[in-house]
């Protein structure tokens, strides 16, 4: 699947992501996500990640989609509770979509994975980086 044409890739030519996760109980990953991003060989940014969906309104779609559709990749991190968070399911039927690239990626290997988002890999800053290349 091939980058997201409007997402502008400034600071150096890294790519733009926005980080897709169980607002309720992954905010440590999101959180690890954005320390990897701020490493200096990372080739990518943090842009935007998920809002809590007090309810999948309108709006909320229009928001998430505004976002998700200026980045390159929509980063997937799978928590405990992930596959059965709405918002990120939700969150992963706009990038495809919009035919955003999506990676998967899990913090610990018994973690249900969402088939929709593709191959799952390791949480880590060596796996993000090679994916994204």
């Amino acid at each position: 699947m091939a980058s997201n044409p409007t997402a502008n890739n400034d600071n150096k030519g890294k790519k733009k992501i926005f980080v897709s996760f169980d607002f309720d109980n992954d905010r440590d990953l999101k959180n690890e996500m954005v320390a990897f991003s701020q490493n200096e060989d990372a080739n990518f940014k943090v842009s935007n990640w998920s809002m809590k969906p007090v309810d999948m309104t309108r709006q909320w779609e229009k928001q998430v989609k505004y976002h998700i559709t200026r980045c390159d990749v929509l980063v997937v991190l799978i928590g405990e509770q992930t596959a059965d968070a709405p918002g990120v399911k939700h969150e992963i039927e706009i990038a495809r979509a919009n035919n955003i690239k999506i990676i998967q990626m899990t913090s610990h290997p018994q973690h249900r994975v969402i088939d929709a988002a593709g191959q799952a890999h390791d949480l880590s800053l060596e796996s993000i980086s090679e994916l994204l290349g």
